[in-house]
């Protein structure tokens, strides 16, 4: 396809708002793209903008010049070069939107796409020489203005207001200030999204984007140590995530199945088979609780140590040891023919017996947070060193302590 026309086909879909055809003629990895890359060439910087066609309202003559440099120089190679166009594309478009409806929505989100995806290709080099990545650094404020400039729209009301996009928009920052290490600043998203009461809700938005806000919401919970919280959004997510959706369905499950850990809820065998990845990452502690090898659920946690931390699961991970330790005292309980009275010392001996030194205090300590956990039924005779263990189900099972 030649520029003008390129310039004509996008005319009428403009003039019509025929979003499909837009996207169509927009996207940079369709057929439409090889073909201009074919056939224009850069701009030149040192002189003013061909004017491609008067037949386009202004600024879409710069956006289509814009893309038509951006397809060349991806086909060509020249990341660096596609992004800054990229980049230019949607300060035109953006500037063109602050006038427009809902309908501009889905041309933002792949004009958006397109960026982060370019930002990346253009960092990766400079990120192994630097440890910087400068083109996603400033892709990530340009996705925060495109936030802004939705969330805060007055001039429609309704379906028709841009503010129907701000759970997109909302996820694709948050995920952004992760990539760049500032996931501080993820709690200025999700207040200006919850703490507006003209916000739509989030049951208005597509199931895809209520599903990312939710995952969103509940990783961010999970980092900040509210358990409860983060659960319930995981949960949420997880039950309207689509099944064919694996990779989805992996990075939910990542936060969710440490979380069950710490309820002492054990993931089905079938469910790890199903994600080699999240299989590989917890398979050992979930063997190392059911068995109450303390010794084993130890030397994971010191091997895995390094991945657990990037994915910021490590200390979740490590406080659900005490699962492990839960099931120890169970099988002591078992080889001491499932006595209700049962010494200190037996515990402390069956710790010992797994590497575990401790002083009776700790033991009773331990002990203690077992049965104000649920874990035990029972208490404890500090006086004459003596656990009295409930007579009926001293140790409940752990898919009833899950709900």
């Amino acid at each position: 396809m030649k520029l003008p026309q390129y310039i004509h086909a996008l005319a009428e879909p403009l003039r019509t708002e025929d979003v499909v055809a837009l996207l169509r003629l927009l996207d940079t990895r369709n057929r439409t793209a090889r073909g201009l890359a074919e056939t224009v060439a850069p701009i030149d910087k040192e002189r003013r903008l061909a004017n491609p066609g008067h037949t386009l309202p202004e600024p879409w003559d710069g956006i289509a010049v814009r893309h038509c440099a951006v397809v060349k120089a991806w086909y060509n190679d020249d990341y660096a070069a596609a992004y800054n166009h990229q980049h230019q594309l949607l300060i035109l478009y953006l500037r063109w939107q602050q006038e427009q409806p809902a309908w501009s929505l889905p041309l933002l989100y792949l004009l958006l796409r397109d960026l982060r995806s370019l930002a990346e290709q253009a960092d990766s080099l400079t990120f192994a020489n630097t440890g910087r990545t400068p083109a996603l650094e400033e892709c990530t404020r340009t996705v925060s203005k495109a936030f802004t400039l939705a969330a805060t729209d007055r001039t429609f009301e309704g379906r028709e207001s841009r503010r129907q996009g701000v759970y997109y928009l909302a996820s694709l920052a948050i995920k952004c200030y992760f990539k760049v290490g500032k996931p501080n600043l993820c709690k200025n998203i999700v207040r200006a999204v919850t703490s507006d009461a003209k916000m739509p809700p989030v049951s208005s938005a597509p199931l895809g984007d209520q599903v990312t806000w939710h995952y969103y919401l509940g990783m961010l919970a999970f980092l900040a140590g509210e358990d409860k919280k983060a659960l319930d959004e995981l949960e949420w997510a997880l039950l309207h995530c689509p099944t064919d959706a694996r990779r989805n369905l992996e990075l939910i499950l990542t936060y969710l199945v440490p979380l069950h850990l710490l309820r002492g809820s054990l993931p089905l065998s079938t469910l790890m088979a199903r994600h080699p990845r999240l299989r590989e990452a917890y398979q050992p502690f979930v063997d190392a609780i059911r068995t109450g090898n303390i010794q084993a659920y130890d030397d994971a946690l010191e091997w895995a140590q390094p991945r657990l931390v990037g994915l910021g699961t490590y200390l979740a991970i490590e406080r659900a040891r005490e699962g492990c330790v839960r099931s120890l005292f169970k099988r002591a309980w078992m080889a001491n023919d499932k006595n209700s009275r049962m010494p200190v010392a037996i515990f402390s001996t069956a710790l010992k017996l797994q590497g575990v030194q401790a002083d009776t205090d700790e033991v009773e300590c331990m002990l203690a947070n077992m049965i104000y956990r649920g874990y035990m039924k029972g208490y404890i005779s500090h006086e004459k060193q003596m656990v009295v263990l409930g007579k009926t189900n001293p140790f409940p099972s752990l898919a009833t302590l899950a709900r």
